[in-house]
């Protein structure tokens, strides 16, 4: 007999009875109707395998966010050290700029102590598409190579007064 039926059977004995007012009297028509035995179910053999698995879902998800907290710190030090390079590599093409500069290579000339020179002779630049940059920071155009300085001969040697 289920807690349900009990309690229904109360509710009709009381209703065949004859109307009651709706007093405190209602509540006695409940006493002494035991609704432990009706209220208890028995032990499921299904709650343990149910709450291994919530465990372990639990500890996926922590194991998750551990791991996307991880990634985005390794992320972070990987962005600072690329930009750290980028303006590493910036500095490096101006210098390598400069150090093209004729001026400033006629002046480090000077102080290492290299003295003009008698003869100059011009080669033409035997690989040109290698000199090209893909930093996007130089011209697309391959550099300009002279065939010969001015007042040269066919070899390209201009003697000292030959101007």
């Amino acid at each position: 007999m289920s807690a349900s039926t009990a309690i229904d059977r109360i509710r009709h004995r009381t209703a065949t009875r004859g109307k009651r007012s709706e007093t405190p009297h209602r509540k006695r028509d409940l006493i002494g109707v035991d609704f432990a035995r009706f209220a208890t179910s028995q032990p499921s053999g299904a709650l343990l395998p149910l709450l291994m698995l919530s465990l372990i879902v639990a500890l996926g998800v922590a194991s998750l966010r551990i791991d996307l907290i991880r990634t985005r710190y390794a992320l972070a030090t990987a962005t600072a050290d690329e930009k750290r390079l980028i303006e590493e590599q910036h500095a490096l093409i101006v210098e390598k700029l400069q150090g093209r500069d004729p001026v400033e290579l006629a002046v480090l000339a000077r102080e290492r102590g290299f003295r003009p020179a008698n003869a100059a002779r011009s080669v033409a630049d035997p690989m040109p598409l290698a000199n090209l940059m893909t930093s996007g920071l130089e011209s697309g155009f391959p550099p300009a190579v002279s065939a010969a300085p001015p007042g040269a001969n066919s070899g390209g040697i201009v003697r000292k007064g030959a101007r």
